[in-house]
């Protein structure tokens, strides 16, 4: 089911790249047990996709965000089982699991959406946009980047907002939407400047990337 739903979703791609992902859904499975992913084939195919500079620590992280989770639901604290299932399905996303993170996401998220706008919704809606988005699930990642990102200006959140701006960024440089990623990278830097945030480094790379992917983007694509 999985493999369908992502081969129809990528299909609007060009062929090359399209092929690299279907390539990649196939062996996933078997390369992110300890978080280790094929870096040289994705990045022929993804723009930018974060590694964790240490896979141990990573894994460190999913442990203990488990561990904090099962904790949250023990005690009935809703709120705090929706914030440790946000981080939770980030970091297994990271781990190159992203269908285990989509699973635990959107039932987080169906559940989060009966109790109104929030920042724990708005970081649900990103981590699961981005979930999709390497899962091969784009026709949904797309209109949930944008609903996170409408989400961080209503609640006025200006980390989720500038995530949420350089994450839909990445989305849309490799649906070849080369002035869509510049807009939203652009207004992502201006945030982490703002702020301070070191982070604004990432940014200011993927926009200086932005022209050398644009050149090659037809170069790979049908004649």
């Amino acid at each position: 089911m999985a493999a369908n739903r992502g081969s129809a979703a990528i299909a609007g791609m060009n062929r090359p790249r399209a092929a690299a992902i279907a390539g990649l859904l196939a062996v996933w499975s078997a390369a992110c047990a300890d978080g280790a992913a094929p870096s040289r084939r994705e990045a022929a195919v993804y723009f930018q996709r974060y590694t964790a500079p240490d896979r141990q620590q990573l894994q460190t992280d999913i442990r203990e965000l488990r561990q904090e989770l099962r904790a949250a639901r023990a005690n009935r604290d809703r709120a705090a089982a929706l914030r440790a299932t946000a981080d939770l399905g980030e970091r297994l996303t990271t781990a190159r699991r992203e269908e285990e993170a989509r699973t635990l996401l959107a039932a987080a998220l169906a559940e989060a959406r009966p109790l109104g706008p929030s920042e724990t919704l708005g970081w649900l809606l990103l981590n699961l946009a981005t979930a999709n988005q390497y899962a091969g699930y784009r026709d949904e990642a797309g209109p949930q980047f944008a609903e996170a990102l409408a989400l961080a200006q209503s609640t006025r959140s200006a980390e989720l907002e500038h995530y949420a701006l350089h994450h839909w960024g990445r989305f849309l440089a490799e649906a070849g939407d080369i002035a869509g990623a510049r807009d939203r990278f652009e207004r992502a830097l201006d945030i982490r400047k703002r702020l301070g945030d070191p982070r604004q480094a990432s940014t200011q790379r993927a926009l200086d990337a932005l022209p050398a992917w644009e050149a090659d983007f037809p170069a790979s694509g049908d004649p």
